[in-house]
C-alpha cells in the first residue's frame, strides 16, 4: 500500500508518494519509484499510484507507464486516455495476485496543468471481493458546486492506505495549501514545499498502525509555463524528513520522448567525466561513436505490455 497526496496552485502542482512496496509473508523494500512526470504540447502532469507496486517480474508500473507513452506526442488528455485503455487491459492478470482480504485496487492519480489551468484526474480500476470482476474508470475531478463559468478544480487529491489516517484530522490541510501559496507568491523556496510534504509523509508513516507507508519518499514538483517561476520543476527524495543526497531520475516523457531513458544513456559518460574533473585529470570528450551506437539502441516506441 501507499501514501500520494497531491496539491496544486495557480503556480505549481505537487505530489507525494511513499517508497514502500509490501508483499504478505516479506519484509517491505522502500525503494520503490511511483512517480512519473509527462510535459506533452498543451500541458504538463505528474502521476502517481496506489496499489500494484511492482509486477511479479519486478516490472513497476511508472515505467510501464512510461513505456507506453513513449514515442506517442499526444495532446494531456489524449495521452492520459492512451494509458488509461492499456491499463484496463495489462493490469487485472497482475492484480488478482494481490495480498490481503478485499478486492484488490490500483489508483493513479494525476495532477496536470492543461495550458494554464490546473487539473486533476483519476485512473481508476477496483476488484470485487471475489476478484472476479472489477470497475473501472478515467476521469477528470470537479469541485461539488461548479462556477457557471468553469469547473472548478479540487486543490487536494490523495489516495492509498495512508489517505485514511489523513482523513481522521484534516489539520494538514490549511497549513499545506498556504505554504503553496506563498511558493506561488516568490515567498518561499520550492524545496520548503517538498519538505513540508516529506513531514507529512513521515507522520503518516509513525501514525499508520499497518506500517503500509514507508519512511521514504519523493516529492516532485511542476511550475506553470510564463508563470511567475517561468517554467520547469523538480524533484527530491527523502528519507524520513532529511534530504537524500541524491536524487535520482524519474521517469519522464516530453513530448513523446523518453527524457529518463536519455539520462540513463548519458550518465556513465557524464559521470566518468565529472570524476576526471574531481581528481584534476583532464576529463575526455563524449564517444561520440558510442553515444550514436546506444542512441540507436534505446526504445523509441510504445510498449504498453506489462511483464
Amino acid at each position: 500500500m501507499t501514501l500520494i497526496v497531491t496539491a496544486n496552485g495557480r503556480e505549481s502542482i505537487w505530489l507525494l508518494a511513499d517508497r514502500r512496496i509490501s508483499w504478505k509473508g516479506r519484509a517491505p523494500k522502500d525503494d520503490a519509484r511511483k512517480v512519473m512526470f509527462l510535459e506533452t504540447t498543451d500541458g504538463v502532469a505528474i502521476l502517481g499510484y496506489a496499489g500494484l507496486g511492482a509486477t511479479a517480474l519486478g516490472t513497476e508500473p511508472a515505467d510501464w507507464m512510461s513505456a507506453v507513452l513513449r514515442g506517442r506526442n499526444f495532446p494531456l488528455e489524449q495521452s492520459l486516455g492512451v494509458l488509461a485503455e492499456a491499463m484496463k487491459e495489462q493490469f487485472p492478470r497482475h492484480m488478482r495476485m494481490m495480498p490481503g482480504n478485499l478486492g484488490p485496487a490500483h489508483n493513479v492519480i494525476v495532477t496536470a496543468f492543461l495550458g494554464n489551468e490546473a487539473r486533476l484526474y483519476t485512473i481508476d480500476l477496483a476488484f470485487a471481493s471475489d476478484r472476479k470482476s472489477y470497475q473501472f474508470r478515467w476521469t477528470r475531478h470537479v469541485g461539488d458546486k461548479p462556477t457557471p463559468a468553469a469547473a472548478k478544480t479540487p486543490r487536494l487529491g490523495i489516495a492509498g492506505s495512508g489517505a485514511l489516517y489523513l482523513i481522521r484530522d484534516k489539520r494538514w490541510i490549511r497549513s499545506l495549501l498556504r505554504l503553496v501559496r506563498a511558493n506561488d507568491r516568490g515567498q518561499v523556496s520550492s524545496h520548503a514545499v517538498a519538505d513540508h510534504l516529506a513531514n507529512l509523509n513521515n507522520q503518516v508513516h509513525l501514525g499508520v498502525t499497518d506500517k503500509s507507508v514507508g519512511p521514504r519518499c519523493i516529492v516532485g514538483w511542476r511550475n506553470r509555463r510564463g508563470g511567475i517561476h517561468i517554467s520547469g520543476g523538480g524533484h527530491q527524495f527523502y528519507t524520513g524528513t532529511t534530504r537524500d543526497g541524491t536524487s535520482l531520475p524519474l521517469p519522464s516523457i516530453a513530448r513523446g520522448m523518453d527524457i529518463h531513458g536519455l539520462v540513463r544513456l548519458l550518465m556513465p559518460q557524464m559521470s566518468e567525466m565529472s570524476e576526471a574533473l574531481r581528481i584534476g585529470r583532464p576529463a575526455n570528450v563524449f564517444n561520440t561513436d558510442k553515444l550514436n551506437a546506444d542512441l540507436a539502441r534505446l526504445p523509441d516506441k510504445p510498449d504498453e505490455k506489462l511483464r
